[in-house]
């Protein structure tokens, strides 16, 4: 009886380790179906194969095309965007400190009409409506919505206010980014 238990779980060990190795090497010995082109604006940049209905490209050359950074290591591939800088011209910077002064302003008015009209309105409309709980937590409910749109907007002004900053570094250098 233990010879037949010690060989059910030899056959069993065995079985399931050649299926985890099957699945790892799906791809060996299957049919190439068809190749495409792989193409960047009109122009030819690799071969992919069809395996199973499904199209292998060569990672670096789809990398290079695509302007990747592309490293190896161990058996990992990576993959990075490359980031290239731009230059703008003094005219491009003042424009562009327009666009965000407007935009700040834009929000500070929201923020300051958010604080005097619409919050205090729905916080007076839950006291008064206290004695009716549905309506004066509705109420209560709108009003902290309304406080956590105030608070991400000062966190985009500071961002705005941040970049208006750096702008006018640049323009008072007479540098450009």
């Amino acid at each position: 009886m233990k010879k037949f238990i010690s060989g059910v779980i030899v056959g069993a060990l065995l079985f399931s380790g050649v299926t985890v190795f099957a699945d790892s090497a799906s791809l060996i010995g299957q049919k190439v179906q068809g190749l495409f082109t792989i193409e960047k604006n009109g122009k030819k940049v690799d071969d992919a194969i069809i395996i199973n209905g499904t199209a292998y490209a060569p990672v670096r050359s789809v990398a290079e095309a695509s302007g990747a950074k592309l490293t190896v290591e161990g058996k990992k591939i990576i993959m990075e965007d490359v980031v290239t800088p731009t230059v703008k011209t003094s005219a491009e910077l003042q424009a562009d400190r327009a666009k965000i002064a407007a935009e700040i302003t834009k929000i500070e008015t929201n923020i300051t009409d958010l604080e005097t009209n619409v919050i205090p309105m729905f916080e007076a409309q839950a006291k008064e409506m206290s004695t009716n709980g549905a309506i004066a937590e509705t109420a209560k409910k709108t009003a902290d919505e309304y406080k956590n749109v105030v608070l991400k907007q000062r966190t985009e002004l500071l961002g705005l206010k941040t970049q208006l900053a750096e702008i006018d570094v640049f323009l008072r250098r007479g540098d450009v980014i």
